[in-house]
Parts: C-alpha cells; sequence; structure tokens
C-alpha cells in the first residue's frame, strides 16, 4: 500500500521553502518537487496544507493545486500497477508524473523553462495552459471554463501589445506600471469595471507566479494596485414591462417566440443564463426548481412563478425539461433586441451614466437597447425585493453569498427608497395607535 505526504523541504527555514511529495511503496521511496513554495509559517504540518488565514489569502487556491498534486500522483500509481501488473520503479512513476502534470518539476527554489526562468509573458502563457488542462482549478476544485480561459487570453494579448512600450518583467510590476497600464486601457475607452477585471487577471497571474517561486515582488498586494468594480449602469423591467414582453404575439416567428419565453422564465427564475437555459426535468420538483448554479456552485430553491408554470404547460412533451431550448448568449441577446424594441412601453428614453476611458459619460439611450439576457436577473431581483420580501431571504434564492454583491443587482431609485421607508413608518405609527 502506498503513501503520500507532502512536507516542507526546510521546516525551519525563514523564508519561503519548496514543497515535495514523498511517496513510499514496498521499501521505496520517492521524494517529488511540487514546484510549490511557501513561508512555514504559513503551513500546517498535521493537515499537510497551507493554513487558511487572512495572512495567506490565497491558501484556498494553492490547496486545490496541492489536492489536484496528490490526486493525479494516488491515480499514476494506480494506473501503473493495473498496467504493468507490478508496482513502479521510483524513475517510472516520477516520469509518468512528470508527463500528467505537464511539467517536469524540480527541487530548486525556481522553475527555468529548459534552464532558464521565463519571462513574464511566458509564465503567463503556462499560467493560461495550467487553467485550461486542469492542473490549476477554482477554489471550488473545478476546471476554468471556456469564458474564464477567453478572459486570460485577452488579458495576455493586451499585456503583449503593452509591453512594446513598457519593459514587463516581475520587478517592474509598480506603481508605475499600474499608472501607465490603466492609462493605457484608457486610451482604449475600457470602462472602469473592465479595467479592474484586467487588473483583477493581473493580480491573479502573480498570486500564481508568488506561489510557484517566480516572483518576489509583492507590490501587486499593495492597496494601491487596485482591482476597481463599482455598480455598472444597468437597467431593470417593472412586472408591468415583463408582462408587456410576455403579451407581444410573435407566433409568426417561433424562434423569437422561445427566446422570448426563455427570457421570461428568466425574469422570474432570478437564475443566470448559464442556469436558466440548462434547465433538466429532474431539477423540476413539483412546485419548485431545485438547481446547482454553474458559475458558484450554491444549491438554490426556486418557487415555480405562475408565469413560467404557463410556459412550461406551452412547451410539455415538445422538449424533456417543457421549456424552450437554449441557444447561446450571443444569439439570444441579438433575437432579443429584435423582440424587445417592438414593445411600446420599453420605447423610452434612460439617462446611462458611467466611466469609461477615465471620464466619467451621460448620455441618453433607449431603454430597449440597455436590455441583455442579464437584465431577466436583475428583474427578478429588484422586482422581488420591491414587493417587501426579506432581503436575507431573497439572497437564498438567487444564490447571492454576500449583501454586498447582492445590493448590486437592485436597481431601486433614492425616491423609491425613501418611499418605502415612509410607508414602513406609517404601519408602525398604525401599530401604535
Amino acid at each position: 500500500m502506498a503513501s503520500f505526504n507532502f512536507y516542507l523541504k526546510n521546516k525551519d527555514s525563514e523564508k519561503e521553502t519548496p514543497i515535495h511529495l514523498y511517496i513510499r511503496y514496498n521499501g521505496q521511496r520517492l521524494i517529488y518537487s511540487t514546484g510549490k513554495m511557501i513561508h512555514p509559517k504559513y503551513w500546517n504540518e498535521s493537515k499537510q496544507l497551507a493554513r487558511e488565514i487572512k495572512d495567506f489569502p490565497q491558501a484556498k487556491i494553492f490547496n486545490s493545486t496541492l489536492r489536484n498534486i496528490l490526486e493525479t500522483a494516488e491515480k499514476s500509481f494506480l494506473e501503473f500497477e493495473a498496467e504493468e501488473g507490478r508496482t513502479p520503479l521510483p524513475k517510472e512513476l516520477k516520469s509518468r508524473l512528470d508527463k500528467e502534470l505537464k511539467t517536469e518539476i524540480s527541487n530548486s527554489e525556481q522553475e527555468t523553462f529548459e534552464g532558464r526562468i521565463p519571462s513574464f509573458l511566458e509564465l503567463f502563457k503556462a499560467f493560461i495552459q495550467d487553467s485550461e488542462d486542469g492542473t490549476r482549478l477554482t477554489t471550488s476544485g473545478k476546471k476554468f471554463d471556456k469564458r474564464s480561459i477567453q478572459k486570460y487570453n485577452t488579458v495576455y494579448s493586451t499585456l503583449k501589445e503593452f509591453s512594446k512600450k513598457y519593459y514587463l518583467t516581475f520587478d517592474t510590476i509598480d506603481k508605475n506600471f499600474y499608472t501607465k497600464f490603466v492609462a493605457f486601457l484608457n486610451r482604449k475607452k475600457y470602462s472602469l469595471n473592465n479595467v479592474g477585471k484586467y487588473i483583477q487577471v493581473i493580480k491573479t497571474f502573480l498570486t500564481y507566479a508568488t506561489e510557484n517561486g517566480f516572483n518576489k515582488n509583492m507590490y501587486f498586494q499593495s492597496k494601491q494596485f487596485k482591482a476597481f468594480k463599482v455598480p455598472g449602469f444597468s437597467i431593470y423591467l417593472t412586472e408591468e414591462e415583463i408582462n408587456a414582453i410576455y403579451q407581444k404575439d410573435l407566433s409568426e416567428s417561433p424562434h423569437l417566440e422561445r427566446v422570448r419565453d426563455l427570457f421570461v422564465v428568466g425574469c422570474w427564475t432570478g437564475l443566470r443564463f448559464s442556469d436558466f437555459t440548462s434547465i433538466k426535468p429532474e431539477n423540476i420538483e413539483g412546485n419548485f426548481l431545485k438547481i446547482k448554479t454553474f458559475k458558484t456552485g450554491e444549491k438554490v430553491i426556486i418557487p415555480i412563478h405562475p408565469l413560467v408554470r404557463q410556459i412550461m404547460a406551452k412547451y410539455k412533451g415538445k422538449y424533456p425539461n417543457s421549456l424552450p431550448p437554449a441557444i447561446s448568449n450571443q444569439k439570444m441577446n441579438s433575437y432579443l433586441k429584435d423582440i424587445v424594441k417592438t414593445v411600446d412601453l420599453l420605447k423610452v428614453e434612460v439617462e446611462a451614466e458611467g466611466v469609461k476611458g477615465g471620464m466619467r459619460f451621460s448620455e441618453k439611450k433607449m431603454k430597449y437597447d440597455l436590455i441583455t439576457t442579464h437584465t431577466a436577473r436583475r428583474s427578478f431581483a429588484t422586482n422581488v425585493y420591491k414587493s417587501g420580501f426579506p432581503a436575507i431571504s431573497l439572497m437564498k434564492i438567487t444564490g447571492h453569498r454576500t449583501e454586498r454583491s447582492f445590493l448590486l443587482y437592485i436597481k431601486v431609485t433614492p425616491e423609491e427608497n425613501a418611499e418605502k421607508l415612509l410607508q414602513h413608518w406609517n404601519k408602525s405609527i398604525l401599530k401604535v395607535s
């Protein structure tokens, strides 16, 4: 029986030290370098994992990577035994692990690419590859989805373009880099939140580089290296507007009718596009939808709204889940625009505000131009919140983990908030009298 254990190369070290995987079996031993490094003060020797504490914020990601290495090692060992009918020699096991983990990790303090230290952009490419092939996992232990990989590739291409005018190394990631890179993105007229997403990806990559022993520059953890995230401008649909969309006669265009019906399902379930287009028959239990959300893995239970029940009756027997079939988000948004611009209630101007290219802007747009599949989720959250349903209970249905992130979805004007408070006071006065 083989045993697999993580040990620090030097547990008394005053700086980061490599983590080795010890594999013992039949009197043999393989000491395999994981390529990971950690300061002993952040290491939990009994659990053989990083301590999940405030001073080591990347612990969950770090531990997820270690667990992946451990599982790969155990699987490789068992597969060799099954294929060869014997236990592997240490060098045979090492060779298989190198192949499975797509890297040949030495026990030096820093890994090299064919005998040399990789450049910033070379390691960024390796970071993307590790995220794509499952070597690097999310904090919940899942592989990264296509959208995340696409985002990483977009940031890589932008950094590559930026590096033509800026000497990009791990040592040059400082205040000067931050200021110039943000200015570079602003010249492209990116929104403040979009700039924030670029910075957040860079921070994630630098955490990866630090964990793997390539980066010693901690400026990216500074408060000045900020990934901005502010409430972006967006709209929601009132119940009256949702009903107007639902009542629109689209019988002459079945493809638009299916898109409309699926959108209304989103408006009355509060699910993200990836979830309301993936409802399976087994998710429908009586008067409730029970779903594990794709993005966060949260399990949510949602009562089936009367309009959603009508739509299910309409498609019963046509599709396994009694709902219209899913199409791509891009295609659905395109068809949705064709539908909503014909709805009279949505032919109104709204004042769109935000920050783009580092400059605050304000412009008038038609409301129908601002509607996307994500408007459905915002509309659900706002309408149910305005109905007086408790925010904490509503968060359990939408799957939001924090009140801060939940409140970003609520589109309530200052006047509506004031009216809500006035109604609360009036009820309190009536109780007293």
